[in-house]
């Protein structure tokens, strides 16, 4: 009876460092996950950016040319 606290405890720590390991993980990959959103998200600013650009540009070179 000696022998199952030990090993209950050893299992116990290498579910812990298991666990540990995967947490780690998952803040990684959520990381990245964050990191890949936020890329997205600047490259759809700066279309909009462009689309206003190219709007403005018509807009001003349809003025001109009914002037």
């Amino acid at each position: 009876m000696a022998d199952a606290p030990k090993s209950l405890e050893d299992q116990l720590q290498e579910q812990q460092e298991s666990l540990g390991n995967q947490i780690k993980d998952l803040e990684t990959q959520l990381m990245r996950a964050k990191e890949g959103y936020l890329k997205v998200q600047g490259a759809l600013e700066i279309l909009a950016i462009q689309k206003q650009q190219a709007e403005a540009a018509e807009t001003t070179t349809t003025e001109v040319a009914d002037q």
